[in-house]
């Protein structure tokens, strides 16, 4: 399985916050038959000022640590972003660790505050797909603004965004409600990948295969299993940190 979605790389956001921590992860992970772990931290300006050239050299030093583990697993490098104007700036600036590219379109990870839709996201995304950049919209399911206005959520559908849903949204760790919509995303075609947006290994550890698991109850084995193999690998095509 691919996993495009993980807050494995350590000490860098609130995710993993040792290396030992970080290797245990990858291990569970790979029980579960993750075979390509995407690393996705935070850049939220204000809370996690990630760089890229930051997050680019501690990648380089945890590859070769997971290496000297002699960890069976493929890593990638990318960056969830949220959403806000200074992404306009980093792009300018080129200052994107890209997740991969469709076609002519790089994509990368984009996420909403929990509560609502800042006003003129729709224009953002707009200018966004103008420099050919796709974002991936991560747990909109989680948003309390899309969970009760599905109207908001379609508006990015309709404008081309791929949707990632959390592992955890499917098996109800978030409650009910946001179960329900999860279930119906998925039945109603409208998720391109199923990730784990792991964070440590309690509250918020791998568990990637218990909701795929949960998917093909819902929508088959052929679909389920496509959310976390040719789906996502057709968004992070082409990722520069092989």
């Amino acid at each position: 399985m691919i996993d495009i979605h993980s807050h494995i790389l350590p000490a860098i956001d609130d995710g993993a916050r040792s290396l030992d921590e970080a290797l245990d992860m990858l291990r569970i992970a790979i029980d579960q038959g993750v075979t390509t772990q995407v690393l996705t931290p935070h850049i939220h300006i204000g809370r996690f000022n990630n760089t890229k050239q930051h997050i680019e050299q501690e990648f380089t030093i945890f590859k070769e640590q997971v290496n000297a583990a002699n960890l069976p697993i493929k890593l990638l490098l990318g960056a969830e972003l949220r959403i806000g104007p200074e992404i306009m700036q980093l792009i300018n600036n080129d200052s994107v660790p890209w997740l991969g590219e469709v076609g002519s379109q790089r994509t990368f990870l984009l996420e909403f505050p929990r509560t609502e839709v800042p006003f003129g996201s729709d224009n953002l995304v707009h200018w966004l797909l103008s420099k050919n950049c796709l974002p991936i919209i991560v747990h909109p399911e989680r948003n309390s603004t899309f969970l009760h206005n599905r109207d908001k959520l379609q508006t990015f559908i309709d404008l081309g965004c791929p949707l990632q849903i959390t592992a955890s949204s499917i098996t109800g760790k978030f409650g009910s409600d946001v179960q329900e919509m999860t279930e119906q995303l998925l039945i109603e075609n409208k998720v391109s990948a199923i990730a784990s947006d792991c964070h440590n290994l309690k509250g918020r550890s791998p568990d990637l295969l218990h909701g795929v698991d949960k998917a093909k109850k819902l929508v088959g084995d052929d679909i389920a299993l496509n959310l976390v193999n040719n789906s996502p690998k057709e968004l992070i095509a082409r990722n520069k940190y092989i």
